[in-house]
């Protein structure tokens, strides 16, 4: 009966696609969209899958994050206040409320370093879809996968509106990027991550053209949930959003003096961040990748483990790990990781992004200066994401996961800047030489 009833709940949610008129003004097929959200929801049913029967049920994410909310949805019916307390965290410091974070688990990390907990958004998200839910685990499955279908659709809306490019190449980095697919479209903190960044850009595109309040609105509410779901992913868009509107206005020559002396800056800011902000940013990402390390090396099975030089609080140890972190974030798995089906894929995604780069050293394409002002845009957000990710983690399996939120703007910059005429025209010659 949970099935039928998430069946049910897919058909009209692909319905609503359907008729909407928001989905049909794109210059896309209708049917295409609703294929989308299929694919989106084959994605997410297969992630809970492999979770399900693949993984140790207790270990993985899915399940010990939904577990733990059955203690906050018990409150519902206790004392609905007490609830809505809960879910929203609006006077969540009752003292009648410790029962329920006792007993719900992963609600506080060990070390938190003063950031926020996310684990408690995806916690809280599904309490509140337990309202209409009861407990259906796969309504869960359908509703996450809608909301990464529709913050997909918004990141293709976002980019279609600012970049001159073939509605194709959206598509793809919009909704089929592999890694993105699979692990933004089930039951994890990615999918509400993919929701906010979908729906930021999308705004972030309307105020580049024209101020307007209600966009304004809607940029700062899909920073708020990125800040909720994935706060090192907010913490590399916002700097590169500042960097945007700088660079509104220059030719290309100052664009590219600005990107240069931005990224100098803010490396600055972040060495010194103690003395400027109060807040020491090399203290807390050697803290946590210290404790990531010393976490893996205490599991039997450590999996995908690597080899990561330790991070200490020094400018010097800072400055040597980021090319080590650059490289693991962008190249691995390395094929002598594959041990699995799932690095398999992911070192086939590797691939086809070093293809990627490698094709524009031959054919390359002069962005136009509008063009160079995304293309730099992108590339910052890339570069301050994949710093943070780089020197934090030492598992590839966590990178792969970590990485999904720049995968589409990579795509959207390899393609930019590379000339696929002169590349269909070189093709044309050589099938008519044979």
């Amino acid at each position: 009966m949970h099935i039928v009833a998430a069946i049910l709940f897919a058909i009209v949610l692909g319905a609503l696609i359907w008729f909407l008129k928001v989905f049909r003004k794109q210059g896309v097929k209708r049917i295409v969209f609703v294929s989308l959200f299929a694919i989106k929801l084959l994605a997410g049913i297969s992630l809970y899958s492999i979770y399900t029967f693949y993984y140790d049920y207790e270990m993985s994410d899915i399940h010990k994050f939904y577990s733990g909310v059955k203690a906050l949805y018990e409150a519902a019916d206790d004392n609905f206040a007490d609830y809505l307390r809960l879910v929203t965290g609006i006077q969540g410091d009752q003292p009648q409320l410790q029962k329920y974070y006792d007993n719900s688990e992963h609600w506080t990390r060990e070390f938190d370093y003063g950031l926020f907990n996310d684990n408690i958004t995806i916690m809280r998200f599904n309490a509140i879809v337990c309202l209409f839910s009861f407990g259906n685990i796969y309504i869960h499955i359908v509703l996450m996968a809608f909301l990464a279908f529709l913050g997909s659709f918004y990141l293709f809306r976002g980019v279609k509106g600012i970049l001159k490019t073939k509605k194709a190449i959206l598509l793809v980095a919009s909704f089929l990027i592999p890694s993105c697919l699979f692990w933004a479209s089930g039951l994890l903190k990615e999918g509400l991550m993919m929701f906010a960044i979908g729906f930021a850009v999308y705004y972030l595109a309307k105020l580049y053209k024209k101020f307007n309040v209600f966009h304004l609105a809607g940029f700062a509410l899909s920073c708020a949930l990125l800040f909720a779901s994935k706060i090192y992913v907010l913490q590399a868009f916002l700097p590169a959003v500042v960097f945007f509107f700088i660079i509104k206005k220059m030719n290309v020559k100052y664009q590219l003096i600005s990107f240069a002396a931005f990224l100098l800056i803010s490396g600055v800011m972040v060495l010194y961040s103690g003395k400027i902000f109060g807040y020491d940013i090399l203290s807390t990402l050697s803290g946590k990748q210290n404790d990531f390390i010393n976490y893996i090396s205490l599991q039997e099975d450590p999996g995908s483990t690597y080899d990561l030089t330790r991070l200490s609080p020094e400018i010097a140890a800072f400055l040597k790990i980021v090319p080590e972190g650059l490289v693991n974030v962008f190249f691995r798995p390395f094929p002598t990781e594959i041990n699995s089906a799932f690095m398999l894929f992911s070192f086939l995604e590797v691939m086809g992004f070093v293809i990627l780069m490698i094709i524009p050293i031959f054919f390359f394409r002069k962005p136009s200066t509008e063009n160079l002002r995304y293309i730099l845009f992108f590339t910052m957000f890339i570069l301050f994401l994949y710093v943070v990710v780089g020197v934090y983690t030492p598992n590839t399996g966590s990178i792969v996961r970590y990485r999904i939120p720049a995968l589409p703007f990579l795509f959207l910059v390899l393609t930019m800047i590379t000339d696929w005429e002169r590349i269909g025209e070189k093709i044309k010659t050589i099938s008519f030489r044979k």
